[in-house]
């Protein structure tokens, strides 16, 4: 490979540039994109300047892994922990995302509406077995030909909900020539959410086996609230090479209003079918781990969410920041925790 071979094309930067501010003693991105002056939400570089720093420099310690799960992982994140000093009847109502709404049926009822309206109009391959027989498979929404392809993993506490009802977005998402496929996983108490999240990957890896018209080099990876936590656990498996990913799959990433430390659930109506202490909330809290190698990740969420909610994006985007993940946050003013995965089609490019 040539040291003059251009790895981040909005600054043409070459492969010996970054070379050289390694050797300066610049060896995270973060630190590099302000040696280089590359802008913090360029994505199209920081993969590649992220592996030349892995094979250059040493690791003083390798990523925390999620897969496989133990709860005795060495955690390198101190997450903040305000929710320690709620009373048990705030804390619920922090976790509650229906707090903050007048009726939550009337958004699972949107749910159910236009994802059956969605499956009604468009052309599409609905449950389609990725080799779990625990849950229903995957959807498959065809867009154009050589066409970013999104996937979407659904929210719902890891205990409600399906892909059934989580298609919705299809077709705006079809409209700007987008593929979709909608992950369904296996709910709780039936299943573990370490389970959930090897289901996930499981059905990803089955993604890029298929003879779908997508575009391999712009997949993105998006999800809500559950799903939005599953997702980021996704990111760091492909990050570590772990359950049939690897580092170069994902171009970018969508969550809206995850969670991202489950510590605080353990003590919440939530956690009754989940059954987590704090030693197996911790071992799954993507905010506590290592996130170096994540591709370009948006935090989403909705004006009118607990502080909470708000908090634990807030935070892990910070983290992702520290990491040298290029990261935006973005709160959508008029939206909740049930109706902003709606906006996913205006994140997108165009």
């Amino acid at each position: 490979m040539s040291d003059q071979q251009i790895i981040c094309t909005c600054e043409n930067i070459t492969r010996q540039q970054a070379i050289d501010a390694v050797k300066l003693g610049h060896h995270d991105f973060r630190s590099l994109r302000r040696e280089l002056n590359i802008a913090a939400e360029c994505g199209n570089c920081h993969r590649p300047i992220l592996q030349l720093v892995r094979s250059l420099v040493p690791r003083k310690q390798p990523i925390t892994s999620l897969l496989p799960m133990s709860e005795n992982a060495q955690k390198t994140r101190h997450f903040p922990m305000p929710w320690k000093h709620f009373s048990h009847a705030k804390l619920e109502q922090e976790y509650s995302p229906s707090s903050c709404i007048d009726d939550i049926m009337v958004h699972i009822q949107d749910y159910i509406g236009d994802s059956a309206s969605a499956k009604q109009q468009l052309t599409h391959q609905a449950n389609l077995s990725y080799g779990d027989n625990r849950c229903q498979g995957v959807d498959y929404f065809p867009g154009e030909p050589d066409a970013p392809l999104v996937i979407y993993i659904h929210g719902g506490y890891w205990q409600e909900l399906s892909k059934n009802e989580s298609c919705f977005m299809a077709p705006p998402l079809i409209a700007q020539g987008y593929h979709l496929a909608v992950i369904d996983y296996t709910l709780a108490p039936k299943t573990s959410i370490n389970t959930m999240v090897q289901q996930c990957c499981q059905a990803i890896a089955w993604m890029m086996q298929q003879k779908w018209d997508i575009n391999e080099q712009e997949i993105i990876l998006s999800g809500s609230s559950a799903g939005a936590h599953l997702a980021a656990c996704v990111l760091q498996a492909a990050a570590n090479n772990q359950q049939n990913l690897n580092t170069e799959l994902f171009n970018q990433a969508i969550l809206f209003s995850g969670v991202y430390d489950l510590r605080p659930l353990v003590d919440t109506y939530v956690n009754d079918p989940l059954g987590l202490d704090m030693d197996r909330a911790a071992a799954i809290s993507p905010g506590l781990a290592s996130n170096q190698l994540l591709p370009s990740c948006l935090i989403v969420w909705g004006a009118h969410e607990t502080s909470e909610f708000k908090r634990q994006s807030q935070q892990f985007a910070k983290f992702l920041e520290a990491d040298g993940v290029p990261n935006q946050s973005l709160e959508i003013a008029e939206r909740n925790h049930f109706d902003v995965v709606y906006e996913l089609p205006n994140l997108l490019p165009r």
